[in-house]
């Protein structure tokens, strides 16, 4: 009896031993093989002779910084292509690697021998330089990396493009003594020179952080605001001066900050776009468009209104973006000629494959297409009779001298002919007193919006403006205007 259990406690004890055993050898094996697809990962993101993997680089200057200790120099420099994501988009990734591997190999042209290279992240490089901290050599240096990514890069189909590149500097120990703090230092530095417009370089300096923290801390709202959904849109009012009705509205994004009240574009759009963030914003944008546009209808079904919606050339050049506004509007069920996009840059269509099959696809499925801010002269007339485009939206300063606009009347004219023989709109935007309501009706465009017939609404005072018909008033003042002249 003993003996029988003594033989059960030895199977048990090996049974747990063998189960130990296996799940340690496991682990191992799990271990071991992530640590062989990280390495070849790595690998794969290593571009030319000469560039090292992130994780060599990192402890080279690890290593540097606890031999030299604080007694020692070095210059790190953080290297980030400009709109890169964009060209990704335009020409694919395949393109987008051919485009790097051309400029690691323009970068290691011009580094002196004691430099090191790695691909940090996408496209973004670091750049470590031992016993160095000659600013001026330095500033050198950088300006001729810059002169060398600016040259022509060979594409597919023979095409060319050029690059620019924005540029961090820090020098060790001066931006710090760990390279956690010298990272942080490079890419603020790097952000400053994205945020000046790019191909521009930035030496880091001691307040840099505090000098920057409002636009380092926006990153980091921008991101949390759109968890918490403080982005809103607002609706200005779009008034046909011949029928006397609404004829839509243009839908105007707004940040409802916790602290600083509802603020405009401005404030932070171009964040969004060096963030990306700005791609989220087309989806989001016309989904909660059309939700207002159904919600009026319900109550207004007589009043079948036209929503727009701008789109930036940083929107365009996603190649999902047709696609992805097409998919909701069908979700939604909308009739996509109550819906119209506003693009600001039709110089780009023709120039831009991406833009032009996004913009093609769109009027394809029904949706109408604006030119916004449309400038009144003989180029941008031309120009526009090859635009696949529904709606022209002048630009506000076809309403600057009223009195003396002889030459954009006759340009008002011929651009009246051609929206007449092509069923095209004119649209005028910037209407701040009935003069000019007028004035713009009497030279034939029928429809138009401003401060003077509303400013930007919310939601809920929108749906009052189109409740209560409260352009009436403003309508009818331009009537008794208009009897006036006669």
């Amino acid at each position: 009896m003993f003996l029988a259990t003594d033989n059960q406690g030895v199977t048990i004890f090996l049974t747990c031993l063998f189960i130990v055993l296996t799940l340690g050898i496991g682990f191992l094996l799990v271990r071991l093989i992530k640590k062989n697809v990280e390495h070849f990962r790595e690998e794969d993101d290593v571009l030319a002779d000469n560039i090292l993997p992130k994780t060599q680089l990192v402890k080279e200057i690890n290593k540097y910084i606890k031999k030299i200790g604080s007694f020692g120099a070095a210059t790190l420099i953080y290297l980030d292509i400009d709109d890169f994501t964009d060209m990704n988009e335009i020409f694919g990734h395949k393109a987008g690697d051919e485009i790097l591997r051309t400029v690691a190999v323009r970068i290691l042209k011009e580094l002196p021998y004691r430099a090191s290279v790695c691909r940090y992240k996408n496209d973004e490089f670091l750049i470590f330089i031992k016993n160095e901290d000659n600013r001026e050599a330095v500033d050198k240096l950088c300006n001729n990396i810059l002169k060398e990514i600016n040259k022509p890069i060979a594409i597919q189909l023979g095409d060319y493009i050029n690059l620019t590149a924005s540029i961090g500097v820090c020098f060790y120990p001066q931006a710090g003594i760990e390279f956690k703090e010298l990272i942080h230092n490079l890419e603020l530095s790097t952000y400053v020179s994205k945020r000046n417009g790019g191909n521009k370089l930035t030496n880091y300096y001691a307040t840099l952080s505090d000098d920057e923290l409002q636009n380092i801390e926006y990153y980091k709202e921008i991101k949390n605001a759109i968890h918490r959904k403080e982005f809103v849109l607002y609706y200005q009012p779009i008034i046909d001066l011949e029928n006397h009705v609404i004829f839509g509205a243009e839908a105007l994004m707004r940040w409802n900050h916790p602290t600083q009240g509802v603020l405009s574009p401005e404030k932070f759009i171009n964040i969004m776009e060096q963030s990306g963030d700005i791609r989220w914003v087309g989806e989001w944008g016309i989904e909660n468009m059309i939700r207002c546009q159904q919600d009026l209808l319900e109550k207004h079904p007589e009043m079948p209104m036209v929503f727009s919606l701008n789109l930036s050339t940083k929107q365009l050049v996603n190649v999902e973006l047709a696609n992805n506004l097409i998919d909701i509007a069908r979700r939604y069920n909308v009739d996509p000629k109550t819906i119209m996009f506003e693009i600001n840059d039709f110089i780009v269509y023709e120039k831009i494959g991406t833009i032009k099959t996004n913009v093609l696809k769109l009027k394809d499925f029904g949706f109408k297409i604006a030119v916004d801010g449309f400038v009144l002269d003989g180029y941008s007339v031309q120009t526009i009779q090859r635009s696949p485009i529904d709606v022209i939206k002048l630009g506000r300063s076809f309403l600057t001298n009223i009195d003396s606009n002889y030459t954009k009347e006759r340009l008002l004219d011929i651009l009246n002919e051609f929206a007449k023989e092509n069923n095209h709109q004119i649209l005028a935007e910037g209407i701040e007193n009935p003069e000019a309501a007028v004035y713009v009706k009497k030279h034939g465009v029928g429809v138009g919006s401003g401060y003077y017939f509303s400013k930007p609404l919310s939601v809920n005072e929108f749906t009052e403006y189109v409740s209560q018909l409260k352009m009436k008033e403003q309508l009818a003042e331009i009537s008794e205007l208009e009897d006036k002249e006669i």
